[in-house]
């Protein structure tokens, strides 16, 4: 999908194969072994549920060269747009940028910093799915799954296997512990961070979470303090920007409004499944 090889995300380690071992061996060249430091790089870029869900930040967008794809192409110029580069600007790019402070605690990665002269930075960071452990034993782990796919691609086995599931509250969760407070960095340093998600993420969190991202989306594709760029990787061109203040007024929303308890339901929602269900336990305190 793009110009960077794909490496798999956060599941790259588990899917480490050998490059001498079976059954792969026989259909890579050595050079791909060689390359690898002895094993064949296991790039999956999605797995699909109910629908694809990407797991290499690479198959939603690489900054590691200027010449995208062309599925990857609309994003792309999307976020060099809402950073205010222009065309002739000459951007450097920073990748995997440690940010740590020992005096305040401070310990985070920076996917991407983007900057043009000495105009305050843009940060952008992609967040993608992982995957769950999976049954060895059934082949569903994410290593297994490849070796399968290769296999059947090669017409050695005759149907397709299963790939383990996506862990999609870890995801949000990963995210939201994040969000705030990396967009807050940057805008004290004058600049601004660009979460870029795929749109199932926010699909998710709007049917799933009580969050109501409708109340931010941006229509003039102006950037706020937090800012949320989803983006589709059926659709090139299906790009939504979620953005904000962080703290608002009763009239204006905000993300601290829209992420602190979004929703709470009645007590009868609770009571009702704890009259229905056998309890897991029940005794009396000595």
């Amino acid at each position: 999908m793009n110009n960077a090889p794909c490496n798999g995300g956060g599941n790259r380690d588990m899917a480490r194969w050998p490059a001498s071992e079976q059954p792969l061996a026989p259909f890579f060249d050595a050079s791909v072994g060689r390359a690898g430091n002895g094993f064949i790089p296991c790039g999956v870029c999605s797995v699909r549920t109910s629908r694809a869900w990407a797991i290499c930040p690479n198959r939603l967008l690489s900054l590691k060269t200027g010449n995208p794809s062309p599925e990857q192409r609309p994003l792309f110029e999307k976020v060099l747009g809402l950073g205010g580069f222009e065309s002739g600007d000459l951007v450097r790019v920073w990748s995997e940028v440690s940010l740590r402070d020992k005096k305040q605690n401070l310990n985070y990665r920076l996917d991407y910093v983007l900057r043009s002269g000495e105009r305050p930075p843009i940060v952008v960071e992609i967040m993608t799915a992982s995957t769950s452990g999976g049954n060895r034993n059934e082949r569903t782990d994410i290593r297994n799954a490849f070796c399968d796919s290769v296999l059947y691609a090669m017409g050695t086995i005759p149907e397709q296997r299963q790939s383990p599931g996506v862990n999609i509250r870890q995801i949000w969760a990963r995210m939201a512990s994040q969000l705030v407070v990396k967009s807050q960095i940057v805008n004290r340093w004058g600049g601004s961070t660009i979460w870029v998600v795929q749109d199932a993420l926010t699909d998710y969190i709007a049917n799933n979470t009580g969050i109501r991202l409708d109340e931010l989306k941006s229509s003039d594709w102006t950037l706020g303090e937090v800012n949320i760029l989803a983006c589709s990787i059926d659709r090139p061109d299906g790009l939504t920007l979620y953005s904000g203040p962080v703290y608002g007024s009763d009239t204006e929303a905000c993300w601290a409004q829209l992420l602190d308890s979004p929703s709470l339901p009645d007590f009868d929602i609770i009571e009702a499944k704890l009259r229905n269900e056998l309890a897991a336990a029940e005794f009396t305190v000595p």
